[in-house]
């Protein structure tokens, strides 16, 4: 008699985000985003979809449901890039994947948005649309501006190293790049960051140390420490490269400041949460990666109650 078949599981990494809601200003604009989204189908009928393109792929929201706190769907893009094969265990023999003209592979990254408080939860696929896609979609949909998302840190202060207005002493940074690496699955908003990870692509793999050092001048006009440009790239790279992000491998990245020469590790500050879901011939159900992502908030509850916007309107 066989033994019950093995469940087959794969990890999930979930980040954490929140909106420009505020106490003081009310509603971010995500929770008006997806509220006239909603609304704006006179009887709700799930999944809502909307597509567009882009000038590299294709891009959709999918919202599957809506309950009393929150929306839960995914973003995807189809794949721009050769396909892996298929590996049979027992022989090792390999086979394509059959497709035909009409068919597309597509990249699926969940969210969970709680338009209470302005919490964003989204699974972390490098091959997949990331925070900044999903954004986008919110504003191509609905025309509304300044739709974005920041990611929440473990040490606030930490963050707020890189906040406008501060400035830093140096940072060194050490960075490589996986040989499947492909910078297209990314929006960079700052020409820093762009510019760094095209060094490392250009290294084909190998370690890229790069140090940076600002210091004061007696001119007026003189450049004194490293201001919004270095911060801004370095935050950047920080939260669309955690670790285990399967993208940019950040190695080292240390700051210090004008007045505290003591070097500061960023890495690992990004909050993420790690999961184990079952899956069925390579995919997971949407039940069980919503299971999985609320398991992540509960977690994480006591930390992520700081950043939760409890004001009702």
């Amino acid at each position: 008699m066989m033994g019950a078949e093995k469940k087959k599981t794969r990890r999930v990494r979930v980040g954490f985000f929140t909106g420009n809601g505020s106490k003081k200003d009310g509603p971010s604009v995500a929770s008006l985003a997806f509220e006239q989204i909603t609304n704006a189908v006179n009887a709700i009928t799930f999944p809502i979809i909307h597509s567009t393109e882009t000038q590299n792929r294709g891009l959709k929201l999918v919202i599957l449901d809506k309950d009393q706190h929150s929306y839960f769907g995914y973003v995807s893009w189809r794949r721009d890039c050769l396909l892996p094969f298929i590996e049979d265990s027992e022989t090792g023999n390999e086979r394509t994947i059959p497709l035909n003209d009409k068919d597309s592979v597509v990249e699926h990254t969940y969210f969970i948005y709680y338009f209470d408080t302005d919490l964003l939860l989204m699974t972390l696929n490098h091959l997949g649309p990331k925070v900044g896609d999903l954004s986008f979609l919110l504003y191509h949909k609905t025309q509304m501006q300044g739709i974005n998302f920041e990611a929440i840190w473990k040490q606030e202060s930490m963050r707020e190293l890189l906040e406008e207005g501060n400035v830093l002493r140096s940072f060194d940074l050490t960075v490589a790049a996986p040989r499947n690496f492909n910078k297209s699955n990314y929006r960079f908003q700052h020409e820093l960051t762009k510019d760094i990870v095209d060094m490392v692509v250009g290294m084909g793999g190998s370690h890229l140390n790069l140090s940076m050092r600002g210091r004061i001048r007696t001119k007026k006009a003189g450049f004194d420490y490293l201001r919004v440009t270095v911060t801004d790239a370095i935050k950047e790279l920080l939260e669309l490269f955690p670790k285990g992000s399967g993208g940019l491998q950040i190695k080292k990245i240390d700051v210090t400041e004008p007045s505290n020469t003591t070097p500061r590790s960023l890495l690992e500050q990004v909050l993420v949460a790690t999961k184990t879901i079952v899956v069925k011939s390579g995919y997971p159900s949407d039940s069980d990666i919503k299971t999985a992502m609320m398991s992540a908030k509960l977690e994480n509850e006591n930390y992520l109650v700081q950043y939760e916007l409890t004001a009702k309107y």
